[in-house]
């Protein structure tokens, strides 16, 4: 009965691809103006004891599911928890980036010094996609970024756009 209720795949990522076109540049002449096609896809990976990782990336999947298979850290990787309930999955993922002062004074190390932090708030819905593969598409409910700038004088910016649908694939 445990394939049948809503559950997550700790065997795989889940992997949302995003796609569109921007215009760019117009150059001297106007009878040319260039466009762009960006594809980007968002990766999620959870563990049993209730962590997740998160990254968005540019490069294609081959790539990048193998890089998550192990808990190791890599550039431009959120780390985080989320919780699963009747379906529904609360992620909440941060990360912080940090800047070392370049100058030492009377020989002393430098002191890290954090410019921003990053906390994403995801709201997802386990559904099926056919009838014998059980749960394994995450829809986006709710999704935004909490950013507080500069950590000594705070700011913060709340932002809520739409992204797409995840789906599961194994490691490889």
């Amino acid at each position: 009965m445990f394939i049948l209720r809503p559950h997550l795949y700790f065997n795989g990522v889940y992997i949302s691809k995003t796609s569109y076109i921007r215009s760019g540049e117009r150059s001297l002449d106007t009878f040319y103006k260039p466009y762009h096609s960006v594809v980007y896809y968002r990766y999620l990976r959870f563990f049993p004891d209730g962590s997740v990782m998160y990254l968005t990336s540019p490069e294609d999947p081959a790539v990048i599911v193998g890089r998550l298979r192990s808990k190791q850290n890599f550039d431009a990787l959120f780390r985080g928890h989320y919780t699963s309930m009747e379906g529904n999955v609360s992620v909440v993922v941060r990360s912080s980036i940090v800047h070392e002062h370049s100058g030492h004074k009377h020989g002393r190390r430098p002191h890290p010094e954090a410019l921003y932090e990053h906390t994403f708030h995801m709201e997802l819905e386990l559904k099926s996609s056919h009838f014998h593969q059980h749960f394994n598409k995450l829809n986006w409910k709710e999704h935004f970024c909490h950013i507080l700038h500069n950590l000594m004088t705070p700011s913060v910016d709340f932002i809520t756009y739409p992204v797409g649908r995840f789906s599961w694939t194994g490691l490889l």
